[in-house]
């Protein structure tokens, strides 16, 4: 049915990540323009995905919002990004929208090798909540804003005229990349992804180093603090409505789940940041910052909640 919808929003995520490289190689504004414009056209492709998802989940008579199981979450989260982008795609650098482009379209097509149940099914008890609708939307939003920090201050690294930071710019970027090939490759060849993954990461990034000799050193604050103030915010009313829909759930606000530990360490990191960010602190200094705060949203989301144990990991689906 609609879910052909899903996988057109992605080719036009790829086709506006291609005109992005295509406009630094030539140096024309027009296709900067061209490669924003068809990000958006990809957000709202997907969103219309995501509406007709919702519509027949109501149509089969569950009342909830399609966020609750592993391919879900996946898609909302690409949406949340998609989303935060598009408001901030005037001012944003294009090679800012360009790597959330590849983020994107490099969760779905994990998504389409992944093997996730994408049935609508009713939910178990403990989900139904509209608590549970604030905590995923704010939660999910807080993760993309911290994705746009991320790539910013990746930017910033990989841009630097130090040594060691454009090597870590590159590996970052190069990660994103060999995520996207490897999912390809995986897909049609069945081989190990761990292998492909390591070669691609190696290749691309050695690549991405040498390449990152011709571009100017990109200093600006900006993408790196306004997502971070935005994110933080939001991860903030997260974790509360988080804990409230656990009273009513489980009976408890609070009880060291490996998620909710983490989400307090991945708070903890990006107090650290906002900290820094208040007291000036240099592009470079923050953009380290923005790596390893990441970092810990990836702990936080993939490694939870599907390697630990625990009442959020998706393990049993």
């Amino acid at each position: 049915m609609y879910s052909n919808i899903l996988s057109i929003s992605n080719f036009v995520y790829i086709a506006s990540a291609f005109v992005l490289i295509l406009s630094f190689i030539v140096r024309k504004k027009s296709l900067d323009v061209a490669g924003k414009s068809l990000f958006v056209l990809a957000f709202f492709v997907e969103f219309l995905y995501f509406t007709l998802r919702f519509i027949e989940t109501y149509q089969k008579g569950y009342d909830y919002l399609p966020v609750t199981n592993a391919f879900e979450s996946f898609v909302f989260f690409t949406l949340c990004l998609g989303f935060l982008q598009t408001l901030m795609i005037k001012k944003t650098s294009g090679f800012i929208v360009l790597f959330s482009s590849i983020v994107i379209s490099t969760t779905l097509l994990a998504l389409s090798i992944a093997g996730f149940s994408q049935h609508i099914e009713p939910l178990i008890p403990a989900l139904k909540s509209n608590w549970l609708v604030a905590h995923v939307i704010t939660s999910f939003l807080a993760y993309a804003a911290f994705a746009i920090n991320f790539v910013a201050s990746s930017f910033v690294l990989y841009s630097s005229q130090k040594r060691i930071d454009k090597i870590v710019g590159s590996i970052m970027f190069g990660g994103i990349l060999s995520l996207m090939f490897t999912a390809v490759i995986v897909s049609i060849t069945h081989s190990s992804p761990l292998v492909v993954g390591i070669v691609f990461l190696v290749l691309i990034s050695t690549m991405l180093f040498v390449l990152s000799f011709i571009l100017k050193p990109y200093t600006s604050k900006e993408w790196i603090e306004k997502p971070l103030v935005f994110g933080f915010v939001l991860l903030t009313i997260g974790i509360i409505t988080g804990s409230i829909w656990a009273k009513y759930a489980w009976g408890g606000y609070w009880s060291w789940d490996p998620k909710e530990t983490w989400s307090f360490i991945t708070w903890i990191v990006y107090l650290i940041n906002l900290h820094f960010a208040r007291k000036k602190k240099s592009a470079r200094f923050l953009a380290y910052l923005g790596v390893i705060g990441f970092l810990s949203v990836l702990i936080t989301y993939l490694g939870v909640n599907f390697v630990l144990p625990g009442l959020h990991s998706y393990g049993s689906n």
